[in-house]
């Protein structure tokens, strides 16, 4: 005996309004110290989001640059939008560095690479450069996006201690978030290259190093594994550093 389904509108009329927005606001309520890094980088989303589509309407031409710089885009908007998704998803974490000199180091390693576009810099010279820049940024944020898909919930801007993850990327070094970072800013170096650009390039980097140590301190004290993963993994570079 068939039976009569009733339309999508009546059950929609059931629906209490009021509950979901007492949900949602219990989400929002337990996230409440996530909050300013989900504003942060849903800013940077929407903001790339539209140059993105911007640029994809304003572009003639579908040569191998321009896809390249059209993926680069896709893959920063993506790399934006997955962190709103963890941070608003993370649970607590076993530890957190207390120094606020750390804090504030790893803060400005993880927004510096956004200041080098607005720093004076030499204008690409043609199309290898071009090229080689984008590259260069392609590589990086597929990686980047890579370590944080095996890192997932795990990730945090301050050295924080949440799960042992050694999957992915990791199976290679301990920090290819970092390595990641740090290659995505060599891009934009290269795109248009200044002697201020790369004093702060070199600065980023002595600033991921000071955040991979202070964050391997913590892993040690909540990891017993971690010195046999340490032992076997370089930090930066396979086999070399």
């Amino acid at each position: 005996m068939e039976t009569a389904t009733k339309p999508l509108w009546l059950n929609l009329k059931r629906i209490s309004f009021s509950k979901l927005f007492s949900r949602f606001y219990g989400v929002l309520k337990s996230k409440r110290g996530e909050l300013p890094a989900v504003a942060i980088f849903g800013f940077f989303m929407v903001k790339d989001l539209r140059a993105l589509l911007r640029f994809a309407l304003n572009m003639r031409l579908a040569g191998f640059l321009n896809i390249i710089v059209f993926l680069n885009g896709l893959l920063v908007t993506g790399y934006f939008a997955l962190l709103v998704c963890i941070y608003l998803s993370r649970g607590t974490a076993i530890l957190t560095t207390k120094s606020l000199p750390t804090k504030l180091i790893a803060f400005a390693a993880t927004f510096m690479p956004f200041t080098l576009p607005m720093l004076n810099g030499a204008v690409p010279s043609g199309i290898p450069i071009l090229l080689i820049s984008s590259l260069i940024l392609f590589f990086a944020m597929v990686f980047t996006l890579l370590a944080l898909g095996a890192l997932g919930r795990s990730f945090s801007l301050i050295p924080q201690a949440r799960k042992l993850v050694t999957t992915g990327p990791y199976r290679f070094v301990r920090h290819p978030v970092y390595v990641g970072e740090i290659l995505g800013a060599l891009g934009l170096v290269v795109w248009g290259f200044s002697i201020e650009k790369t004093l702060v390039f070199l600065l980023l980097i002595g600033c991921e190093i000071y955040r991979a140590l202070q964050e391997e301190v913590l892993l040690r004290e909540a990891f017993y594994e971690y010195g046999e993963y340490a032992g076997r993994t370089k930090r930066f570079i396979p086999g070399i550093f």
